[in-house]
């Protein structure tokens, strides 16, 4: 078992958690900026642009969770523009979008890494 770590960029004495990976997170989806369009002649043409950190959504999952612990993600969203956010692939910073209530998660849109 891994642990997820979510600070604020900013001082803040509550601020910090550190989370048990739990079914329903998804940390690891990875894309590519790639397009393709049909050609005239019956091809296609590919615009390849690679992978960059700020293409990575991260979605926590507080399922379970004592009720502090989502206190202190709501709390993130409401106050915090940016977090820094720890993982197995490595520190990204990203913008805390929203606590969804009804599915217990907390969506994190990565901007770049730390």
């Amino acid at each position: 078992m891994y642990f997820i770590g979510l600070a604020a960029r900013g001082y803040d004495p509550s601020g910090a958690l550190l989370l048990p990976h739990r079914d329903g997170s998804t940390l690891g989806d990875i894309s590519r900026r790639v397009s393709r369009v049909r050609t005239l002649d019956g091809g296609v043409s590919v615009t390849n642009r690679g992978h960059s950190p700020g293409d990575r959504t991260i979605t926590l999952s507080f399922s379970g969770m004592p009720h502090a612990l989502v206190e202190q993600a709501r709390r993130m969203v409401r106050l915090h523009s940016f977090v820094t956010v720890s993982t197995p692939d490595g520190c990204f910073i990203g913008v805390p979008s929203d606590y969804a209530e009804r599915r217990n998660e907390l969506t994190i849109l990565i901007t770049e890494e730390a």
